[in-house]
């Protein structure tokens, strides 16, 4: 190995990979290194060559094959017209086997010097009558061979054969190609050498001047004007040079007046940077109290929303029990006064088998009303308790999203009973989340009220629609409505806090503002708004089933603070 460098080969390249990206690397540093030492004279230079050499390159060959075409064209047409003369002026002598005469009538053809040989064989024998090819041996090609028949009073009586030299067709194109890349030649360098005077006197020598002109400004020199008495575009250039030179003296002249006022001015500097940054000190704290109070009352708003919510339910499950309640004590009450009735006809001793049988109708009946009363009583109340504990204490654990909405669905009817508007769920039952089941109907009902509140207001009837599907790890939650809508310059504007359409009516404009909250900061998801006026809005919440964060994590909503 001594003498010799150790090549490795990168792990998954062959050999000639690598050969092949170290010249195409060479080759890019070569195109650089020629770019950055090309002059501007070069360059024109170079680019005149081309555009005159190329277009030369592909028109010469085009031409000359033209040429060439249309010369073998005519060596053509000619071939035919001898061929066919021969055939006419040898049909005659042929019928009479005079082959002296054939002879002397095929030297009108033969006198062409592109003929090579003429044969004429007799039909149908097939037996030479007269060949004439002396010439051919002189003649070095390509041959070219042409066949017709020869008739006497319409019958076939043989065949003549007339063969052609190309010498002279070639030596022709050849000629004319001299000629033409002579022509191409003289006419390359005369246009280079007229292009390289003008561009000397028109472009290169004031380029020149004017370089000379930037450097001398480069250098500060700005005393002299800049003056190029030309109506072109470099007589702009120097145009443009010199307001560039009077402007720079401007502002030369400025800032030397500049820095003598900050000479003047830096003695004070110092004392009134120090003032200034004690006041923006004491703005910055005056700001982050500011900022810490907002954040305060705006979680204290949002404690009070959910806690008028979970009012609210309260209010609605307290007038659902009623009716239930109110029928199991009427029932009650009657059961009561039949059992009285008993007692006392049996201390009597006046009790009969008819009044024991409508006694025991009416305790059965009784009790089946009571028991009905009882279980839809304790199913509300059921229902309210788990939507009481999720929503006042946020906690996670796993749930089933239909059971879970439907629970919260029977709590607001109640107060959808007093509205012409219906709330529909079309949710399959396996799907099942790891998430915050409390904060999610706090989601949910936002959605709902503002629904009711904004969308479906003033309308005789409306219809609200809650959709559910699982693609993968998420599940797409599609809550929409068919009320007023949204117009396009607020719907941006929604989720952010305090924006309201019913500001000083009652509207708080956190609702919207909270669920997105819930949605991005808690339950790792997001909500995404989109509207037709007059024809509905529709919010669209895509979570993941099992929520961000720790599943001990008992208060989500300051976690996330």
């Amino acid at each position: 190995m001594s003498g010799e460098e150790l090549h490795t080969t990168p792990p998954g390249y062959t050999f000639w990979e690598v050969l092949h990206k170290d010249h195409a690397m060479q080759f890019r540093h070569l195109l650089s290194a020629l770019r950055r030492r090309i002059t501007l004279r070069l360059a024109i230079i170079l680019a005149v060559v081309f555009g005159l050499t190329v277009p030369a390159a592909i028109l010469i060959p085009y031409h000359l094959h033209t040429i060439e075409t249309a010369a073998q064209l005519r060596n053509a047409e000619d071939h035919n017209r001898l061929v066919e003369i021969l055939s006419v002026i040898l049909s005659e002598p042929l019928w009479q086997i005079t082959p002296e005469i054939a002879n002397i009538s095929s030297e009108v053809v033969y006198s062409d010097p592109r003929v090579a040989t003429i044969e004429v064989i007799t039909l149908p024998d097939r037996k030479e009558f007269i060949k004439n090819d002396t010439r051919k041996q002189t003649q070095k090609g390509p041959f070219t061979s042409m066949v017709r028949e020869i008739k006497h009073g319409g019958q076939v009586i043989g065949q003549v054969r007339l063969t052609l030299a190309e010498d002279l067709l070639q030596e022709s194109l050849a000629s004319d190609f001299r000629r033409y890349v002579t022509t191409a030649v003289l006419s390359l360098i005369l246009a280079i050498l007229f292009i390289l005077v003008v561009l000397q006197w028109r472009l290169v020598q004031p380029v020149r001047i004017l370089m000379g002109e930037s450097d001398r400004l480069a250098n500060g020199e700005l005393n002299d004007p800049i003056a190029l008495n030309r109506e072109d575009e470099l007589g702009h250039l120097a145009t443009s040079l010199e307001a560039t030179r009077q402007a720079l003296q401007r502002s030369f002249g400025e800032l030397e007046i500049k820095n003598q006022q900050l000479l003047e001015y830096s003695g004070t500097l110092e004392s009134k940077v120090r003032q200034r940054t004690q006041e923006l000190e004491t703005v910055n704290q005056n700001l982050e109290a500011a900022l810490s109070n907002v954040n305060s009352a705006q979680a204290e708003l949002a404690r009070v929303e959910r806690m008028a919510a979970l009012g609210s339910m309260v209010a609605g499950v307290a007038h659902e029990l009623n009716t239930p309640l109110g029928n199991c004590l009427l029932v009650a009450s009657t059961l009561e006064e039949e059992t009285r009735n008993l007692v006392r006809m049996v201390e009597e001793g006046k009790m009969k088998r008819s009044d024991l049988t409508r006694y025991a109708t009416t305790a059965v009946d009784s009790t089946k009303l009571l028991l009905r009363g009882l279980q839809q009583s304790a199913h509300l109340v059921g229902d309210f308790k788990q939507v009481a504990v999720d929503q006042s204490s946020a906690q996670r654990r796993q749930f089933a999203l239909l059971v879970m909405l439907q629970e919260l669905t029977a709590l607001l009817h109640s107060s959808l009973r007093k509205t012409p508007f219906t709330l529909e769920l079309d949710i399959p039952g396996e799907i099942q989340l790891d998430s915050y089941p409390g904060l999610l109907g706090q989601v949910f009902t936002n959605l709902v009220n503002n629904a009711v509140a904004h969308g479906l207001e003033g309308r005789e009837e409306g219809h609200m629609r809650c959709t559910a599907e699982q693609h993968g790890d998420h599940v797409l939650i599609v809550f929409e409505d068919n009320g007023k809508g949204i117009s396009a310059d607020i719907i941006n504007r929604i989720f952010e806090p305090f924006f309201t359409t019913k500001f000083g009516q009652g509207g708080s404009g956190l609702g919207l503002s909270i669920t997105f909250n819930i949605i991005s900061n808690v339950l790792g998801g997001s909500i995404h708004a989109s509207s037709i006026v007059g024809q509905g809005t529709r919010f669209e919440i895509k979570l993941p089933l099992v929520a961000p964060g720790e599943p001990e994590s008992s208060n989500p909503l300051l976690s996330k603070r």
